[in-house]
């Protein structure tokens, strides 16, 4: 279990860094307008946060088989590869995608909260100064 629990993590943190990567650039972009670039790194992890919020709802009711962690497992003649041909085991894969991916999503919506509300910070900064 731990194996594969390592490869779900494997393959959600290899998309979550190149999602983090774009929402970094795009804050980079930004960075003329701060108050911008916050906010819409705020709206860019609300959809990454969501994404993967209704990913993780979804992924017991999908087939496992069409997952990277299945494909790395296949490719593997190992016992991970042997436990997943039956029924039960392609059952285990979906409940510990969908908490893996549930787990990213809770450390999202933090990081959401936290740009937001360094957001509104700015905001309620700037109408007190004036």
């Amino acid at each position: 279990m731990d194996m594969l629990r390592a490869l779900a993590d494997h393959s959600i943190r290899r998309v979550l860094g190149a999602i983090g990567l774009g929402i970094a650039l795009l804050m980079a972009g930004l960075a003329g307008r701060p108050l911008l670039a916050l906010q819409s790194g705020a709206f860019a992890m609300a959809a990454v946060w969501l994404g993967l919020w209704g990913a993780a709802l979804g992924a017991p009711h999908r087939d496992p088989r069409q997952s990277f962690v299945w494909r790395r497992l296949a490719a593997t003649a190992g016992e991970g590869a042997r436990m997943l041909r039956s029924h039960d085991g392609r059952r285990q894969l979906s409940a510990i995608l969908a908490e893996r991916l549930m787990w990213h999503a809770d450390r999202a919506a933090v990081l959401t909260a936290a740009l937001g509300l360094i957001t509104l910070g700015g905001f309620v900064l700037r109408l007190v100064q004036g």
